[in-house]
């Protein structure tokens, strides 16, 4: 038993680890973002928490084994947002000030989830793009908007993706998980701690 459940950790194609990101802009250190992949059952936990300055946001994701979101929750001083994905309709919660509001949405199916704040949510899409997806539909919470990704093998151990209209450089170590993420048009790189 104990052999096989070894195996089965080392065929996941996500690392379960805590982490964290120095976030740089202009090369100086303005926050950073931490992280904790577990699992939750036969399902991937991904909680996180990214501070800039005065600002700091937790989210807990859940996904499923092939790492498609199955919730996803982030919550600030301002407020909450819960996402509860369902097919075909899906439901967003926001929470400000007290007040509850929901809508019924499609999130896209075999979507990702990016958070504009939350940086280890990229690790996601690398372990995805390892498996051979190269497009992501995404679904961006800020925004309520579902967009696309795309992501290229760029030499060994590097990535170049397009979300949206942002282009970034990614970079992995040997098993595969995200070390560094560069957005040049922004002067941002968000490197391991």
């Amino acid at each position: 038993m104990m052999i096989f459940l070894s195996l089965l950790l080392f065929l996941m194609p996500v690392k379960i680890e805590h982490g964290g990101f120095n976030i740089l802009k202009d090369g100086k250190k303005i926050g950073t973002d931490e992280f904790t992949i577990s699992m939750h059952g036969m399902n991937y936990a991904i909680d996180g928490k990214t501070t800039i300055g005065d600002f700091t946001i937790s989210s807990q994701m859940e996904l499923d084994d092939k790492l498609v979101p199955i919730s996803y929750e982030a919550s600030n001083a301002q407020g909450k947002m819960r996402v509860k994905i369902a097919s075909p309709v899906s439901e967003l919660e926001t929470v400000v000030s007290g007040e509850t509001s929901t809508a019924d949405f499609r999130f896209p199916e075999k979507g990702v989830i990016l958070d504009n704040n939350l940086f280890h949510h990229y690790l996601i899409l690398i372990y995805r793009a390892q498996t051979g997806q190269t497009s992501f539909p995404v679904f961006v919470p800020q925004d309520r908007s579902i967009g696309s990704a795309t992501v290229r093998r760029a030499g060994q151990h590097g990535y170049d993706l397009e979300v949206g209209n942002v282009k970034m450089e990614a970079t992995t170590d040997v098993d595969g998980r995200l070390m560094k993420l560069t957005v040049p048009a922004a002067n941002v790189v968000v490197e391991r701690m």
